[in-house]
């Protein structure tokens, strides 16, 4: 019952702490601007790239050994999507992309937007982990002078009376990416305490693979798509 107690109090205490933490993260960001009276909340700074992310809703992403076979804006919720359709080993792959329009975008519920678009049933849910390395603004290729991600995404298999999809999705940011938006929320705040934002595209890749065939077998696949887009956005879209 004591060793019970002693490690409730070491958890509560651990909560406390990062809880502290957060707290001194807000502070230090925001006191300086209250002070000088430039409320950094009020007056978020922009991203600096919305340029080259329209580009990309406008004119599709350009994907290494994945040729495009068409791409076109749809409507999902109340947002403007890009849906793409690469070729890889001569099958259509698809994609959804979504690129913030303004300041004030953040990543939300994409995913069930999504969900509610395709209609589908879904099960197999994991996470599945993958990185990517791209040479740098030197001509060189040493571990020094290559762009790093490293990126967590949900994989899951989707299915309709038409069709068996093996999906992939991610929330992609320079250096890293994941499915959730609190992840993307912490390292925006982290960055707007250097009057800096970080810049975010919601990726989903759609598979079609056998009717309800079991979709672990195609993860290696998928996540060589995963890759080649990610590297794609680090030299497109978070240049």
């Amino acid at each position: 019952m004591i060793y019970s107690f002693k490690i409730l109090q070491r958890y509560q205490l651990s909560k406390v702490i990062l809880v502290v933490l957060l707290l001194i993260v807000l502070v230090v960001g925001a006191v300086p601007g209250y002070i000088t009276g430039k409320w950094s909340w009020k007056n978020t700074p922009r991203i600096t790239n919305f340029k080259d992310l329209r580009q990309i809703r406008e004119e599709g992403l350009t994907i290494s050994d994945l040729p495009t076979i068409s791409h076109q804006k749809i409507r999902i919720a109340d947002h403007n999507w890009l849906l793409q359709k690469v070729k890889q080993d001569n099958q259509s792959v698809i994609l959804l992309l979504l690129t913030p329009n303004g300041p004030k975008d953040k990543p939300q519920v994409e995913w069930m937007d999504i969900n509610g678009f395709n209609r589908w049933k879904t099960d197999s849910h994991q996470r599945v982990k993958f990185t990517v390395k791209i040479a740098g603004n030197g001509n060189g290729t040493t571990d020094s002078e290559k762009q790093s991600s490293n990126i967590e995404a949900r994989f899951f298999r989707g299915w309709t009376n038409q069709q068996t999809y093996a999906v992939m999705q991610w929330y992609a940011w320079p250096g890293g990416g994941s499915p959730e938006t609190g992840d993307w929320f912490w390292k925006d705040r982290s960055a707007m305490i250097s009057k800096k934002r970080v810049p975010w595209v919601a990726v989903n890749i759609l598979l079609p693979v056998e009717p309800l065939a079991d979709i672990d077998p195609y993860l290696p696949q998928v996540k060589s798509i995963g890759e080649k887009i990610q590297a794609s956005l680090m030299k497109e879209a978070f240049k």
